[in-house]
């Protein structure tokens, strides 16, 4: 997925969870703000298709992000009692950040992290090899690799936020389960989309199906302890 159409999508989720009330109340300027972002996407989409994503995104930050930090910040300045401790890396999260990042300086020394030749001798996941020339190992290598800095930073930066909580509640070795499985998995539906002709044949990489399956899995996590303190905190900061 292109990340103009995952900061759209981001853009959109949020806005209409927070339109809709489905976290938590809402104030009427919230919700306001959440409306803008809407129809400003809407019309993004429709008249500005390329870069629909680039616009809602900052109109995003704008109207909903910064107040919330800023909200926050007031909050937290009130009551430094409930300042958030720094996050602590877990094992299994800091050695995927290790392997990541060392892929992809191998990328770059390789030949550009963008560049699809290097890409796709280093093990992207081309569809076309893998449904008719069985090359299933890309299943699993092109979620190490990542088209260009952004792409790892944000998946990077989601699994830093997420991925050491959801460690310590389920252990290492289920986190890992959970992490690869969730990758592979979704570069397995791709494939099978494609062999069905319900997608063109693509190529893909990054760790964004494994970060989705951090965050599912979370969330069935906090939905089934929805009673436990600070469960509804943090299933809102998953969705926000």
């Amino acid at each position: 997925m292109e990340l103009n159409h995952i900061l759209l999508f981001t853009a959109v989720a949020t806005s209409l969870l927070l339109l809709l009330q489905a976290l938590q109340p809402q104030d009427a300027g919230t919700r306001a703000r959440a409306g803008i972002v809407l129809i400003t996407a809407a019309l993004a989409w429709l008249l500005a298709r390329p870069i629909a994503g680039w616009l809602s995104a900052l109109v995003w930050c704008g109207l909903l992000v910064v107040p919330f930090f800023l909200r926050n910040r007031a909050r937290l300045k009130q009551y430094p009692r409930y300042r958030m401790s720094r996050i602590i890396l877990s094992p299994v999260v800091r050695w995927i950040i290790i392997v990541n990042v060392a892929v992809f300086i191998l990328e770059l020394l390789a030949g550009g992290s963008t560049n699809p030749v290097t890409l796709h001798r280093l093990g992207e996941l081309d569809t076309n090899s893998v449904v008719y020339r069985h090359q299933y190992w890309r299943l699993l290598a092109a979620l190490f690799f990542h088209y260009g800095p952004i792409h790892i930073f944000f998946n990077l930066f989601a699994l830093v936020l997420l991925g050491p909580a959801l460690e310590r509640q389920i252990g290492s070795v289920l986190f890992a389960i959970c992490y690869l499985v969730s990758g592979i998995g979704s570069n397995i539906a791709v494939v099978l989309l494609t062999k069905l002709r319900l997608l063109e044949p693509v190529q893909l990489v990054g760790a964004s199906g494994c970060v989705m399956g951090v965050v599912g899995t979370w969330a069935g996590f906090l939905l089934g302890h929805r009673h436990a303190p600070l469960a509804r905190q943090r299933l809102r900061n998953i969705v926000v």
